[in-house]
C-alpha cells in the first residue's frame, strides 16, 4: 500500500535550520510507526518559485509546477515554519497562494491531513499555530491533528538539536498524521473521491 508524506519547510534558512530539525523527528515518527510510509521534504529555499499572480498554475516556471506537483502526489502532509513578525513566513504564504483550490477541479489539499509545526525565538508567537496555520489549511478543506507543536529556542541545545519531552510529542504528531490520513482514505463516505484514497 502506497502513502507518501510530503514535509514542506516554510524556512528559507539553509539546512540545518531548526524547522527542518524538528520536522525530521516528526517524519522519524512516522517512519517508526509505519516502515512503508514514504517520506519527502519539500524545501523552498531549493525551489526558485515564482510570486503568485492568478496565473494557472500550467503558466508558472519548472520549478514553480515541480513543487507544486510534490504537493498533488503526496497523501498528507507535515508543514513547519518559522515565526517572523507574529507571523508564518511571506515565502509559505506565497507557496500556498500558487496551490489551486477549486472545489470543482484541481484542490490537492482537500479531505488530506496536514501536520502543523512552528519554530520561534520564545513562546510568545505559539499561537500562531491556532489562529493563522489551521485555518489556512481549513481553507483549503484540509484536516488538521488536534496535536500541533510550537518549539521555542529553549528547545534546542547549542547544536539546534530539539530535546526533553518535544522530541516524543513530534514523533506522536508525525504518527498521528499517518494514522487519520488512512483512516480518512479508507473511511466509506469521507472521501470526496478515489483520488482521495491510498494508491494501492
Amino acid at each position: 500500500m502506497s502513502f507518501k508524506l510530503l514535509a514542506i519547510n516554510g524556512s528559507l534558512t539553509p539546512p540545518p535550520s531548526r524547522t527542518r530539525v524538528i520536522l525530521d523527528v516528526a517524519l522519524e515518527g512516522a517512519r517508526a510507526y509505519d516502515a512503508s510510509v514514504e517520506t519527502e521534504v519539500l524545501e523552498l529555499h531549493d525551489f526558485a518559485l515564482e510570486f503568485c499572480d492568478g496565473r494557472s498554475p500550467d503558466d508558472y516556471n519548472a520549478d514553480t509546477r515541480r513543487a507544486l506537483a510534490l504537493v498533488e502526489g503526496a497523501d498528507a502532509y507535515l508543514v513547519a515554519t518559522p515565526v517572523y513578525r507574529a507571523s508564518y513566513t511571506g515565502a509559505l504564504k506565497n507557496f500556498f497562494d500558487l496551490i489551486p483550490n477549486d472545489p470543482q477541479g484541481a484542490d490537492p489539499l482537500r479531505g488530506k491531513v496536514v501536520g502543523l509545526l512552528a519554530t520561534g525565538g520564545s513562546d510568545h508567537h505559539y499561537l500562531v499555530l491556532e489562529h493563522q496555520l489551521r485555518p489556512l489549511f481549513g481553507f483549503f478543506g484540509a484536516y488538521t491533528p488536534t496535536r500541533a507543536i510550537y518549539a521555542a529556542a529553549k528547545d534546542f541545545d547549542a547544536q539546534k538539536q530539539v530535546q526533553g519531552r518535544i522530541v516524543e510529542e513530534l514523533k506522536r504528531l508525525g504518527q498521528e498524521v499517518v494514522i487519520q490520513a488512512r483512516f480518512l482514505a479508507e473511511a466509506p463516505g469521507l472521501a470526496r473521491s478515489e483520488s482521495l484514497r491510498i494508491r494501492r
